[in-house]
Protein backbone atom coordinates (compact mmCIF):
# COMPACT_ATOMS: atom_id res chain seq x y z
CA UNK A 1 0.00 0.00 0.00
CA UNK A 2 1.22 3.46 -1.21
CA UNK A 3 1.64 5.77 1.87
CA UNK A 4 1.62 10.16 0.62
CA UNK A 5 2.27 13.13 1.81
CA UNK A 6 -0.29 15.97 0.67
CA UNK A 7 0.82 19.21 0.28
CA UNK A 8 -1.02 22.70 0.61
CA UNK A 9 1.23 24.97 -1.79
CA UNK A 10 2.14 28.01 -0.66
CA UNK A 11 -0.23 30.93 -1.81
CA UNK A 12 0.98 31.83 -5.25
CA UNK A 13 1.05 35.96 -4.02
CA UNK A 14 3.33 35.28 -0.37
CA UNK A 15 5.99 37.55 0.20
CA UNK A 16 9.84 35.24 -0.44
CA UNK A 17 9.99 32.98 2.94
CA UNK A 18 13.84 34.94 3.42
CA UNK A 19 11.06 38.11 4.66
CA UNK A 20 7.83 36.43 6.17
CA UNK A 21 8.60 32.62 6.74
CA UNK A 22 4.50 32.80 6.26
CA UNK A 23 2.65 32.56 3.53
CA UNK A 24 -1.50 33.02 3.92
CA UNK A 25 -2.63 30.87 6.10
CA UNK A 26 -6.03 29.36 5.68
CA UNK A 27 -7.24 25.55 6.89
CA UNK A 28 -6.73 23.70 3.75
CA UNK A 29 -10.01 22.04 4.20
CA UNK A 30 -10.14 20.46 0.93
CA UNK A 31 -6.54 18.92 1.45
CA UNK A 32 -8.23 17.61 5.04
CA UNK A 33 -11.01 16.25 3.14
CA UNK A 34 -8.98 14.17 0.69
CA UNK A 35 -6.90 13.10 4.07
CA UNK A 36 -10.13 12.37 5.31
CA UNK A 37 -10.80 9.71 2.51
CA UNK A 38 -7.43 8.05 2.27
CA UNK A 39 -7.77 7.58 5.55
CA UNK A 40 -11.24 5.89 5.80
CA UNK A 41 -10.43 3.88 3.19
CA UNK A 42 -7.55 2.19 5.01
CA UNK A 43 -4.95 4.00 3.21
CA UNK A 44 -1.62 5.87 4.70
CA UNK A 45 -1.14 9.43 5.11
CA UNK A 46 2.16 10.21 5.64
CA UNK A 47 1.68 13.79 6.74
CA UNK A 48 -0.40 16.53 5.97
CA UNK A 49 1.68 19.52 5.14
CA UNK A 50 1.13 23.70 4.33
CA UNK A 51 3.90 25.58 2.98
CA UNK A 52 2.31 28.35 3.94
CA UNK A 53 3.65 27.63 7.54
CA UNK A 54 6.79 26.18 6.38
CA UNK A 55 8.53 24.11 3.27
CA UNK A 56 7.52 20.54 2.79
CA UNK A 57 9.67 17.69 4.08
CA UNK A 58 8.49 14.99 1.33
CA UNK A 59 8.55 11.35 3.33
CA UNK A 60 6.61 9.32 0.41
CA UNK A 61 6.83 8.59 -3.14
CA UNK A 62 3.38 9.32 -3.47
CA UNK A 63 2.93 13.90 -2.60
CA UNK A 64 -0.89 15.11 -3.15
CA UNK A 65 -0.73 18.68 -4.44
CA UNK A 66 -4.04 20.79 -4.10
CA UNK A 67 -4.57 23.68 -6.28
CA UNK A 68 -6.60 26.57 -5.19
CA UNK A 69 -7.39 28.07 -9.02
CA UNK A 70 -5.46 28.17 -12.29
CA UNK A 71 -3.02 30.63 -10.88
CA UNK A 72 -1.59 27.52 -8.78
CA UNK A 73 -0.75 25.66 -11.84
CA UNK A 74 2.84 27.26 -11.98
CA UNK A 75 3.60 27.08 -8.60
CA UNK A 76 2.44 23.69 -8.87
CA UNK A 77 4.94 22.80 -11.40
CA UNK A 78 8.02 24.37 -9.90
CA UNK A 79 7.13 22.22 -6.62
CA UNK A 80 7.07 19.27 -8.97
CA UNK A 81 10.70 19.59 -10.12
CA UNK A 82 11.86 21.15 -6.31
CA UNK A 83 10.95 18.09 -4.93
CA UNK A 84 11.90 15.72 -7.62
CA UNK A 85 15.38 17.53 -7.99
CA UNK A 86 15.43 17.33 -4.26
CA UNK A 87 14.79 13.86 -3.39
CA UNK A 88 16.67 12.19 -6.63
CA UNK A 89 13.19 9.92 -6.40
CA UNK A 90 10.96 8.72 -9.08
CA UNK A 91 7.97 10.36 -7.36
CA UNK A 92 3.80 10.01 -8.42
CA UNK A 93 1.89 13.26 -7.98
CA UNK A 94 -1.41 13.71 -7.51
CA UNK A 95 -2.38 16.46 -8.66
CA UNK A 96 -6.32 17.61 -7.27
CA UNK A 97 -8.66 20.91 -6.78
CA UNK A 98 -11.59 21.95 -9.37
CA UNK A 99 -8.99 23.40 -11.73
CA UNK A 100 -7.59 19.88 -12.12
CA UNK A 101 -11.22 18.44 -13.26
CA UNK A 102 -11.75 21.40 -15.84
CA UNK A 103 -7.86 20.62 -17.64
CA UNK A 104 -8.34 17.56 -20.59
CA UNK A 105 -6.51 14.57 -20.13
CA UNK A 106 -3.96 16.18 -22.83
CA UNK A 107 -3.38 19.50 -21.32
CA UNK A 108 -2.95 17.82 -17.63
CA UNK A 109 -0.20 15.61 -19.01
CA UNK A 110 1.41 18.67 -21.02
CA UNK A 111 1.07 20.99 -17.92
CA UNK A 112 2.40 17.65 -15.07
CA UNK A 113 3.78 15.42 -17.51
CA UNK A 114 2.99 11.31 -17.15
CA UNK A 115 3.94 10.57 -13.54
CA UNK A 116 1.52 12.26 -12.32
CA UNK A 117 -2.53 11.67 -11.55
CA UNK A 118 -5.93 13.40 -11.62
CA UNK A 119 -6.57 13.42 -7.68
CA UNK A 120 -9.96 14.11 -8.01
CA UNK A 121 -10.29 11.03 -9.85
CA UNK A 122 -11.27 8.04 -7.13
CA UNK A 123 -10.14 5.34 -9.82
CA UNK A 124 -6.64 6.57 -10.34
CA UNK A 125 -6.36 7.39 -6.53
CA UNK A 126 -7.05 4.04 -5.42
CA UNK A 127 -4.61 2.31 -8.03
CA UNK A 128 -1.75 4.77 -7.11
CA UNK A 129 -1.73 3.95 -3.07
CA UNK A 130 -3.48 0.60 -3.46
CA UNK A 131 -6.42 0.90 -1.96
CA UNK A 132 -9.97 -0.34 -2.79
CA UNK A 133 -11.77 2.33 -4.85
CA UNK A 134 -15.41 1.18 -3.48
CA UNK A 135 -13.87 1.90 0.07
CA UNK A 136 -13.25 5.79 -0.17
CA UNK A 137 -16.55 7.49 1.63
CA UNK A 138 -18.36 9.94 -0.33
CA UNK A 139 -17.09 13.55 0.84
CA UNK A 140 -20.73 14.34 2.19
CA UNK A 141 -20.52 11.14 4.87
CA UNK A 142 -16.90 11.87 5.57
CA UNK A 143 -15.97 13.09 8.79
CA UNK A 144 -12.71 15.47 8.63
CA UNK A 145 -11.64 15.04 12.38
CA UNK A 146 -9.16 12.24 11.53
CA UNK A 147 -7.36 14.19 9.25
CA UNK A 148 -7.50 17.45 11.36
CA UNK A 149 -5.78 14.90 14.29
CA UNK A 150 -3.05 15.13 11.63
CA UNK A 151 -2.51 18.83 12.65
CA UNK A 152 0.02 20.11 15.21
CA UNK A 153 -1.22 22.14 17.94
CA UNK A 154 0.69 25.21 17.08
CA UNK A 155 -0.35 24.64 13.47
CA UNK A 156 -4.13 24.62 14.47
CA UNK A 157 -3.98 27.46 16.86
CA UNK A 158 -2.75 29.65 14.17
CA UNK A 159 -5.63 27.81 11.32
CA UNK A 160 -8.77 28.86 14.29
CA UNK A 161 -7.67 31.95 15.24
CA UNK A 162 -8.06 33.33 11.79
CA UNK A 163 -11.18 32.64 9.29
CA UNK A 164 -11.88 29.35 8.69
CA UNK A 165 -13.87 27.54 5.65
CA UNK A 166 -16.48 25.13 6.89
CA UNK A 167 -17.29 22.24 4.37
CA UNK A 168 -21.35 22.60 4.39
CA UNK A 169 -22.16 21.64 1.17
CA UNK A 170 -21.34 21.31 -2.23
CA UNK A 171 -23.21 21.93 -5.77
CA UNK A 172 -25.50 24.51 -7.04
CA UNK A 173 -28.44 24.39 -9.27
CA UNK A 174 -27.71 27.77 -11.55
CA UNK A 175 -25.45 27.86 -14.47
CA UNK A 176 -23.48 31.18 -14.96
CA UNK A 177 -21.24 30.33 -17.52
CA UNK A 178 -17.97 31.86 -16.43
CA UNK A 179 -18.83 29.91 -12.81
CA UNK A 180 -16.23 26.51 -13.01
CA UNK A 181 -17.76 25.32 -9.54
CA UNK A 182 -19.90 22.61 -9.18
CA UNK A 183 -22.86 24.19 -10.73
CA UNK A 184 -26.48 22.30 -13.02
CA UNK A 185 -26.61 20.22 -9.90
CA UNK A 186 -28.56 19.61 -6.71
CA UNK A 187 -26.66 21.22 -4.08
CA UNK A 188 -25.29 18.39 -1.54
CA UNK A 189 -25.26 18.77 1.65
CA UNK A 190 -22.82 16.98 4.93
CA UNK A 191 -24.42 15.01 7.40
CA UNK A 192 -25.50 17.76 10.24
CA UNK A 193 -24.76 14.75 12.60
CA UNK A 194 -20.93 14.96 10.95
CA UNK A 195 -21.27 18.74 10.67
CA UNK A 196 -21.91 18.76 14.88
CA UNK A 197 -18.90 16.00 15.35
CA UNK A 198 -16.18 18.54 13.51
CA UNK A 199 -17.79 21.84 14.88
CA UNK A 200 -17.69 20.09 18.15
CA UNK A 201 -14.03 18.98 17.61
CA UNK A 202 -12.65 22.54 16.95
CA UNK A 203 -14.11 24.03 19.33
CA UNK A 204 -12.95 21.88 22.29
CA UNK A 205 -9.58 21.97 20.78
CA UNK A 206 -9.89 25.75 20.34
CA UNK A 207 -10.84 26.05 24.01
CA UNK A 208 -7.77 24.31 24.96
CA UNK A 209 -6.00 27.26 23.04
CA UNK A 210 -7.88 29.51 25.03
CA UNK A 211 -9.76 30.81 21.53
CA UNK A 212 -13.32 31.41 22.51
CA UNK A 213 -14.79 32.41 18.62
CA UNK A 214 -14.77 31.30 15.31
CA UNK A 215 -14.87 33.61 11.94
CA UNK A 216 -16.04 30.44 9.58
CA UNK A 217 -16.83 30.96 5.93
CA UNK A 218 -19.76 28.52 4.66
CA UNK A 219 -18.94 26.42 1.76
CA UNK A 220 -22.19 26.46 0.12
CA UNK A 221 -22.16 27.80 -3.09
CA UNK A 222 -25.65 29.44 -2.77
CA UNK A 223 -26.33 29.49 0.80
CA UNK A 224 -30.36 29.74 0.94
CA UNK A 225 -31.03 27.55 -1.99
CA UNK A 226 -32.12 24.45 0.33
CA UNK A 227 -33.56 26.46 3.38
CA UNK A 228 -34.50 22.71 5.01
CA UNK A 229 -31.08 22.04 5.03
CA UNK A 230 -29.59 25.19 5.87
CA UNK A 231 -32.30 24.71 9.22
CA UNK A 232 -30.85 21.62 10.29
CA UNK A 233 -26.89 23.54 10.23
CA UNK A 234 -28.24 26.00 12.13
CA UNK A 235 -29.43 24.43 14.84
CA UNK A 236 -26.18 22.31 15.15
CA UNK A 237 -24.50 25.17 15.21
CA UNK A 238 -26.60 27.00 17.54
CA UNK A 239 -26.58 24.33 20.12
CA UNK A 240 -23.12 24.02 19.88
CA UNK A 241 -22.77 27.87 20.73
CA UNK A 242 -24.73 27.46 23.71
CA UNK A 243 -23.30 24.09 24.88
CA UNK A 244 -19.98 25.87 24.98
CA UNK A 245 -20.61 29.51 25.69
CA UNK A 246 -18.77 30.15 22.29
CA UNK A 247 -18.52 32.70 20.04
CA UNK A 248 -19.32 31.83 16.12
CA UNK A 249 -19.44 34.16 12.96
CA UNK A 250 -20.34 32.72 9.74
CA UNK A 251 -20.39 34.69 6.64
CA UNK A 252 -21.53 33.31 2.88
CA UNK A 253 -22.73 33.86 -0.59
CA UNK A 254 -26.35 33.63 -1.90
CA UNK A 255 -28.14 34.34 -5.43
CA UNK A 256 -30.63 37.19 -5.19
CA UNK A 257 -33.39 34.56 -5.97
CA UNK A 258 -32.77 31.88 -3.39
CA UNK A 259 -32.22 34.60 -0.71
CA UNK A 260 -35.65 36.09 -1.97
CA UNK A 261 -37.58 32.86 -2.27
CA UNK A 262 -36.24 32.29 1.33
CA UNK A 263 -37.38 35.17 2.75
CA UNK A 264 -41.09 34.99 1.43
CA UNK A 265 -41.54 31.02 2.35
CA UNK A 266 -38.35 30.39 5.06
CA UNK A 267 -37.93 33.89 6.76
CA UNK A 268 -37.44 31.74 10.15
CA UNK A 269 -34.76 29.83 8.42
CA UNK A 270 -32.92 33.03 7.96
CA UNK A 271 -33.41 34.18 11.26
CA UNK A 272 -31.95 30.74 12.82
CA UNK A 273 -28.80 31.07 10.85
CA UNK A 274 -28.56 34.93 11.83
CA UNK A 275 -28.72 33.17 15.30
CA UNK A 276 -26.29 30.84 14.49
CA UNK A 277 -23.74 33.49 13.63
CA UNK A 278 -24.39 34.87 10.15
CA UNK A 279 -23.51 38.41 10.04
CA UNK A 280 -22.09 38.85 5.87
CA UNK A 281 -23.92 37.88 2.74
CA UNK A 282 -22.45 38.08 -0.35
CA UNK A 283 -24.82 38.39 -3.40
CA UNK A 284 -23.82 38.10 -6.71
CA UNK A 285 -24.98 40.34 -9.20
CA UNK A 286 -22.30 39.97 -11.92
CA UNK A 287 -23.19 42.77 -14.32
CA UNK A 288 -25.94 44.89 -14.81
CA UNK A 289 -28.46 44.38 -17.53
CA UNK A 290 -30.66 41.65 -18.73
CA UNK A 291 -28.98 41.47 -21.74
CA UNK A 292 -25.27 40.85 -19.42
CA UNK A 293 -27.29 38.09 -17.22
CA UNK A 294 -28.85 36.23 -20.20
CA UNK A 295 -25.38 36.36 -21.95
CA UNK A 296 -23.51 34.58 -19.04
CA UNK A 297 -26.92 32.40 -18.33
CA UNK A 298 -27.53 33.88 -15.11
CA UNK A 299 -31.20 33.99 -15.61
CA UNK A 300 -32.25 34.50 -11.54
CA UNK A 301 -30.97 38.08 -11.97
CA UNK A 302 -33.26 41.23 -12.48
CA UNK A 303 -32.67 44.50 -11.46
CA UNK A 304 -35.59 43.89 -8.64
CA UNK A 305 -34.50 41.29 -7.39
CA UNK A 306 -30.68 42.20 -7.27
CA UNK A 307 -31.34 45.80 -5.17
CA UNK A 308 -34.16 43.96 -3.38
CA UNK A 309 -32.21 41.12 -1.41
CA UNK A 310 -29.61 43.44 -0.88
CA UNK A 311 -31.88 45.78 0.68
CA UNK A 312 -34.18 43.36 2.26
CA UNK A 313 -30.61 41.98 3.99
CA UNK A 314 -29.86 45.30 5.45
CA UNK A 315 -33.20 46.23 6.64
CA UNK A 316 -35.04 43.34 7.03
CA UNK A 317 -32.47 41.01 8.94
CA UNK A 318 -29.98 43.42 9.45
CA UNK A 319 -27.21 41.82 7.46
CA UNK A 320 -24.37 43.03 5.90
CA UNK A 321 -24.78 42.73 2.47
CA UNK A 322 -21.72 42.47 -0.25
CA UNK A 323 -22.05 43.03 -3.75
CA UNK A 324 -19.90 40.40 -6.11
CA UNK A 325 -19.87 41.87 -8.87
CA UNK A 326 -17.70 39.77 -11.38
CA UNK A 327 -17.96 42.38 -14.85
CA UNK A 328 -16.37 42.97 -17.81
CA UNK A 329 -17.87 40.46 -19.74
CA UNK A 330 -16.51 39.57 -23.33
CA UNK A 331 -18.68 39.81 -26.74
CA UNK A 332 -21.33 41.58 -24.15
CA UNK A 333 -19.97 44.01 -21.88
CA UNK A 334 -19.61 47.47 -23.27
CA UNK A 335 -19.33 51.17 -21.78
CA UNK A 336 -22.62 51.37 -21.06
CA UNK A 337 -23.34 48.20 -19.03
CA UNK A 338 -20.10 48.83 -17.04
CA UNK A 339 -20.98 52.69 -16.37
CA UNK A 340 -24.58 50.60 -14.54
CA UNK A 341 -22.49 48.21 -12.57
CA UNK A 342 -20.00 50.80 -10.91
CA UNK A 343 -23.53 52.99 -10.48
CA UNK A 344 -25.43 50.19 -9.31
CA UNK A 345 -22.29 49.01 -6.55
CA UNK A 346 -21.82 52.38 -5.38
CA UNK A 347 -25.27 52.63 -5.23
CA UNK A 348 -25.93 49.79 -3.01
CA UNK A 349 -23.10 51.17 -1.10
CA UNK A 350 -24.08 54.78 0.16
CA UNK A 351 -28.32 53.43 0.63
CA UNK A 352 -27.05 49.91 2.28
CA UNK A 353 -23.77 49.96 3.20
CA UNK A 354 -23.29 47.12 1.23
CA UNK A 355 -19.28 45.94 0.93
CA UNK A 356 -18.34 46.05 -2.60
CA UNK A 357 -16.06 42.86 -4.00
CA UNK A 358 -15.15 43.56 -7.84
CA UNK A 359 -13.98 41.16 -10.12
CA UNK A 360 -12.98 40.88 -13.84
CA UNK A 361 -14.50 38.46 -15.33
CA UNK A 362 -12.41 35.60 -16.82
CA UNK A 363 -14.54 33.98 -19.27
CA UNK A 364 -12.56 31.05 -20.15
CA UNK A 365 -11.01 29.00 -17.45
CA UNK A 366 -10.34 25.71 -17.04
CA UNK A 367 -13.86 23.60 -16.21
CA UNK A 368 -16.39 27.02 -17.55
CA UNK A 369 -18.33 26.53 -20.16
CA UNK A 370 -15.74 28.83 -22.49
CA UNK A 371 -12.63 27.06 -21.34
CA UNK A 372 -13.10 24.95 -25.14
CA UNK A 373 -14.64 27.77 -27.09
CA UNK A 374 -12.66 27.63 -30.49
CA UNK A 375 -13.03 31.78 -29.95
CA UNK A 376 -10.21 31.31 -27.46
CA UNK A 377 -7.76 28.90 -28.55
CA UNK A 378 -5.28 30.76 -29.56
CA UNK A 379 -5.31 32.00 -25.95
CA UNK A 380 -5.51 28.74 -24.01
CA UNK A 381 -2.48 27.66 -26.71
CA UNK A 382 -0.44 30.61 -24.97
CA UNK A 383 -1.28 29.36 -21.65
CA UNK A 384 -0.07 25.94 -21.83
CA UNK A 385 2.71 27.32 -23.43
CA UNK A 386 3.65 29.82 -20.78
CA UNK A 387 2.46 28.39 -17.82
CA UNK A 388 2.97 31.35 -15.49
CA UNK A 389 0.65 33.22 -17.16
CA UNK A 390 -2.34 31.12 -15.80
CA UNK A 391 -2.04 33.72 -13.17
CA UNK A 392 -3.71 36.11 -15.66
CA UNK A 393 -6.65 34.06 -14.94
CA UNK A 394 -7.08 35.58 -11.25
CA UNK A 395 -10.03 37.17 -10.97
CA UNK A 396 -8.63 40.14 -9.19
CA UNK A 397 -6.83 40.47 -12.01
CA UNK A 398 -6.47 43.32 -14.44
CA UNK A 399 -7.43 42.60 -17.82
CA UNK A 400 -4.73 41.68 -20.20
CA UNK A 401 -4.76 40.90 -23.87
CA UNK A 402 -4.86 37.62 -23.23
CA UNK A 403 -7.89 37.33 -21.73
CA UNK A 404 -10.08 40.68 -22.89
CA UNK A 405 -8.89 40.24 -26.79
CA UNK A 406 -10.97 43.30 -27.70
CA UNK A 407 -8.56 46.51 -27.06
CA UNK A 408 -11.68 48.70 -26.47
CA UNK A 409 -13.45 46.48 -24.05
CA UNK A 410 -10.08 45.87 -22.08
CA UNK A 411 -9.51 49.74 -21.45
CA UNK A 412 -12.88 49.80 -20.32
CA UNK A 413 -12.89 47.15 -17.75
CA UNK A 414 -9.81 48.44 -16.46
CA UNK A 415 -11.26 51.93 -16.20
CA UNK A 416 -14.33 50.48 -13.97
CA UNK A 417 -12.67 47.60 -11.77
CA UNK A 418 -10.41 50.47 -10.67
CA UNK A 419 -13.14 52.82 -9.94
CA UNK A 420 -15.21 49.76 -8.15
CA UNK A 421 -12.14 49.51 -5.77
CA UNK A 422 -11.73 53.02 -4.71
CA UNK A 423 -14.95 53.03 -3.20
CA UNK A 424 -14.90 53.31 0.44
CA UNK A 425 -15.19 49.81 2.04
CA UNK A 426 -13.83 47.93 -1.44
CA UNK A 427 -12.33 44.48 0.25
CA UNK A 428 -10.72 43.83 -3.52
CA UNK A 429 -7.02 44.20 -3.86
CA UNK A 430 -5.82 44.17 -7.42
CA UNK A 431 -3.03 42.38 -9.17
CA UNK A 432 -0.87 43.13 -12.64
CA UNK A 433 -1.28 39.90 -14.68
CA UNK A 434 1.78 38.02 -15.92
CA UNK A 435 1.69 38.20 -19.95
CA UNK A 436 3.87 35.63 -22.73
CA UNK A 437 6.71 37.86 -23.77
CA UNK A 438 7.17 39.53 -20.58
CA UNK A 439 10.93 39.98 -19.68
CA UNK A 440 12.35 38.42 -16.17
CA UNK A 441 12.67 42.28 -14.84
CA UNK A 442 9.14 42.68 -15.82
CA UNK A 443 7.63 39.06 -14.10
CA UNK A 444 10.06 40.20 -10.78
CA UNK A 445 8.48 44.04 -10.45
CA UNK A 446 4.55 42.45 -11.19
CA UNK A 447 5.33 39.58 -8.71
CA UNK A 448 6.80 42.26 -5.98
CA UNK A 449 3.72 44.26 -6.73
CA UNK A 450 1.20 41.74 -6.01
CA UNK A 451 2.72 39.99 -3.17
CA UNK A 452 0.28 40.13 -0.19
CA UNK A 453 -2.45 40.93 -2.13
CA UNK A 454 -4.63 38.00 -0.95
CA UNK A 455 -8.18 37.58 -2.06
CA UNK A 456 -10.05 36.76 1.49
Amino acid sequence: MGKIDLVQLRHSYAYPKEEHPEGHIYLPVSLLAAAARILQAGGEVSSLQDENLRPAHITSSHIGINLLGAPYIPEAQEFQRRTSAETKENLRFLFGGQVISGLTEGQFCHLFGENSGNGNNDAILAEHLGIDQRALPPQEQTSLIPAYKLISDEDMRKYLSREFSLYISQGCNKQCSFCAALKKRPETYRSPEIIQQDVEYLIQRALQFGIKEFDIYMSNLDVFQNPRKLNDVAEVICELREKYSFLIRLRGLSSVDSFGEARKKSPETIEKIIRAGLHTVGFGVDGWGEDVWKHLRKFQNTPERCIGAIRSAREDFGLTPEVLMVFGHNKKDNAESLEAAYAITNEMVEKYYAIPRPHVSKIFVPGNDDWGDPYYENAVRQLLTFPKTFQSLDFTALPSALTHPDPVLRELTTQYYLKICSIAGNVTQFVHPLLPGMTDEQIKGIQRFNMGKYDI
